[in-house]
């Protein structure tokens, strides 16, 4: 599924961002030499497939922008595309929460973040987050099954698994069956 071709050519911005989103960037994928991006816009079957499927996307998921982390390879000098980071909006029993979600090439979290959020301060701490380091699209994202929620604030902890797990569906409606295997850097 991962990543490829000429998707980490463009640059791009979306309505999560008014200015380029560096220093979140920065501190989802520390190791990343340098970010590029691209919005795309999900056809008319990728949105029915999502919410088919219990996805449920607002408007500014209908146009993802990824944003693909590159390292540069000490050998050959060149960049490679090492993970993929989507923000995506989700609800908590206080409002809106944005998440940004680092998706390793074996279509993995790598991390989450919560940027913007009025939730209790537990479900952005990295006991909690890491708790979704690891899981795939096809994973459990139940509570008490899937991850264990924060006592309290289970609302929140909830939004978050979705927030989770929309980012990681996003990525393989987008990026799916026709990338699988492919080298990101083709």
């Amino acid at each position: 599924m991962f990543v490829a071709t000429a998707l980490f050519l463009a640059q791009g911005l979306d309505a999560h961002e008014r200015t380029w989103p560096g220093k979140r960037l920065k501190n989802l994928w520390p190791e990343g030499d340098k970010f590029t991006s691209k919005q795309v816009t999900l056809s008319a079957a990728q949105v029915e497939h999502l919410e088919k499927d219990g996805i449920k996307l607002g408007v500014e998921d209908k146009t993802p922008t990824f944003y693909f982390a590159q390292v540069k390879d000490k050998a050959s000098g060149k960049l490679k595309t090492t993970g993929i980071i989507l923000f995506v909006d989700e609800y908590g029993a206080n409002g809106r929460m944005e998440i940004s979600v680092g998706i390793t090439p074996a279509d993995e979290i790598a991390k989450i973040a919560i940027w913007q959020h009025s939730e209790n301060k537990k479900v952005v701490q990295a006991d909690f987050l890491g708790k979704f380091v690891g899981k795939k699209y096809g994973d459990s994202f139940e509570a008490g099954k899937g991850y264990q929620p924060v006592p309290g604030a289970e609302e929140a902890s909830e939004a978050v698994a979705r927030g989770a797990r929309k980012a990681l569906a996003i990525a393989d409606a987008v990026f799916g069956k026709e990338e699988s295997g492919k080298s990101p850097e083709k």
